[in-house]
């Protein structure tokens, strides 16, 4: 039987799948993000997937790499992104909080460069870890062999 969402443990780390935004410092408009994150013993990789406000081209797509470390509530994280046709790297840092469900992470980014622009961001889990949705087969999978054994 099925645990219904509010019966369910919560998750205590930020793995999972992520939807969000970011907005510039002074405008509101805001650009929509989904993130995948993995955290291991509070060191934080994933990808993130967002709108190329910056292509010619309507529907353009960047991914960047994530790293960075939660410690407690706090959140930081570095997206590596590459700008431009010479490979070059661009590194944008964003300092958050997190719930203590590890369910929304919201704070600010910036460049390293202050002259540079800055803004807000927030996002939402929508999913937990992959390892969440392999338990129940696990179980099923013991099962079985319980049966087959008797």
């Amino acid at each position: 039987m099925t645990k219904s969402y509010s019966a369910r443990t919560p998750s205590h780390d930020l793995s999972g799948l992520w939807t969000g935004f970011y907005a510039y410092d002074l405008t509101d408009d805001a650009v929509p993000f989904t993130a995948w994150i993995s955290e291991d013993e509070g060191t934080i990789t994933g990808s993130v997937l967002e709108d190329d406000i910056t292509s010619p081209e309507p529907d353009g797509e960047c991914t960047s790499e994530i790293i960075g470390e939660r410690r407690g509530l706090d959140v930081r994280f570095t997206k590596i992104e590459t700008a431009g046709p010479d490979g070059s790297l661009e590194l944008l840092r964003y300092q958050g909080d997190t719930d203590p469900e590890c369910c929304v992470i919201s704070g600010v980014w910036f460049f390293d460069d202050p002259a540079e622009s800055s803004g807000t961001f927030m996002m939402t889990r929508i999913s937990g870890a992959l390892k969440a949705a392999i338990q129940p087969a696990a179980a099923s999978e013991s099962q079985i062999g319980r049966n087959t054994e008797d």
